[in-house]
């Protein structure tokens, strides 16, 4: 920033510009263009389409994850799976794609693993129509789940988030959950089943958060929050 010493202009002159900066004349001059390549443009736009659509999955997400470590880690993580995604170019492949690794696996609460917590092999999968199932085989609750001292009944909540990659603002989310006494007793296997969440062009995210509760009441919630796991259980694109 260089001072003006026997003018006061306020304007711009080829690539120099004088202004006033708290009561001081000033001048400084216009850097140069810089010219983008293909892939620097490509890049710019990957960041601006993640940035979009990964709050839109976040806003999501919170219906079924209340709570989260402080700081921008849960940003920060989502932000960084869509854009390499959208790096690896699946967004222009239209044929239906299962599992996406920049997802699947991905911790909302740092604090936690959720996949460290739920031994129950729940397999998630194309159904008819546009749906998703989840199936999963009998388990007893003692030796599947790692829960608190004190644990009566677990929680267990999903929902999957649609968003519409050709389309920003289109999107919906489907929630389903459900109950377990934590308890030395077999549970019967069961589905359930999570209909219109796929389709061409669209990006399913199914989200997984565990509640644990000291009393079948539900009025008594464990509240540290290393015990309040929650993360992106499966993914699926077309």
């Amino acid at each position: 920033m260089g001072k003006q010493k026997n003018i006061r202009l306020r304007c711009t002159v080829e690539n120099i510009i004088y202004y006033q900066w708290k009561d001081i004349d000033c001048m400084r001059m216009v850097p140069p263009k810089v010219r983008q390549t293909d892939s620097t443009k490509k890049e710019a736009s990957n960041f601006g389409v993640a940035v979009k659509y990964a709050a839109a999955a976040r806003g999501m997400f919170r219906k079924i994850v209340e709570e989260l470590p402080p700081g921008r880690s849960f940003i920060q993580t989502t932000d960084g799976a869509f854009r390499n995604w959208l790096r690896s170019g699946s967004l222009d492949d239209n044929t239906p794609i299962d599992g996406i690794p920049f997802f699947d696996g991905l911790s909302f609460n740092d604090t936690i693993d959720f996949r460290r917590l739920m031994q129950v092999p729940v397999q998630i999968s194309r159904g008819n129509n546009n749906s998703l199932q989840l199936q999963w085989p009998g388990f007893n609750p003692l030796a599947s789940f790692k829960a608190p001292t004190g644990t009566a009944e677990i929680v267990v909540k999903y929902l999957a988030a649609t968003l519409d990659m050709r389309q920003h603002g289109v999107y919906h989310d489907v929630k389903t959950e459900f109950t377990i006494p934590y308890t030395d007793n077999t549970i019967a296997p069961g589905n359930i089943l999570l209909e219109n969440v796929t389709a061409p062009g669209n990006l399913a995210l199914v989200a997984t958060a565990i509640y644990y509760y000291k009393s079948q009441l539900k009025n008594e919630p464990v509240n540290f929050l290393r015990w309040k796991p929650s993360g992106i259980t499966a993914s699926f694109y077309n």
